[in-house]
């Protein structure tokens, strides 16, 4: 009977392996071309609903599906985020962005590396940190309006 068990169990691996591994490939595959959002305190994978009554802009759609900032070289957006910068992210992070209150968000120094990427600033935004840093989600604020707050920031790494 022993011996039956192992010819089963190993013909039982021998075929399911294979068929598992192609599976966790596709998966990564597909997985892979969209952008994971992760709170930035433990790195937990996050949703990002929209408000009620917040539509989807195409900015929007393009970035949750690719990781594409489309506003990023768009020289009205960047102007809309610099407004929206001053209203809601000066205060703590300097006009300049090189940190006050808050972290800088400029210069490659970041207190969360993820600050980096457009995914991981769109998160930290969107979610919260530590201290004082609100979840923008709560406030006034749509995804496309940090959409181009991003994109103002970045303008600012780029005049250095």
């Amino acid at each position: 009977m022993r011996c039956y068990v192992e010819r089963f169990s190993s013909m039982l691996i021998k075929a399911v392996i294979p068929v598992a591994l192609a599976a966790t490939a596709h998966v990564g595959v597909v997985a892979a071309d969209k952008p994971v959002f992760k709170h930035p305190i433990d790195g937990a994978p996050i949703e990002v609903p929209l408000k009620p009554g917040e539509a989807e802009t195409p900015a929007v759609k393009e970035f949750k599906q690719t990781g594409t900032n489309v506003y990023r070289d768009n020289a009205a957006a960047v102007q809309g985020g610099k407004a929206l910068y001053e209203q809601w992210c000066q205060t703590c992070h300097n006009a300049d962005a090189s940190g006050k209150m808050g972290p800088p968000l400029v210069g490659g120094q970041y207190i969360y590396p993820q600050t980096a990427t457009d995914v991981g600033m769109f998160s930290i935004i969107y979610a919260g940190a530590s201290g004082a840093m609100q979840p923008f989600s709560k406030r006034d604020v749509t995804q496309d309006d940090m959409l181009k707050i991003i994109a103002y920031i970045r303008s600012l790494d780029r005049k250095k």
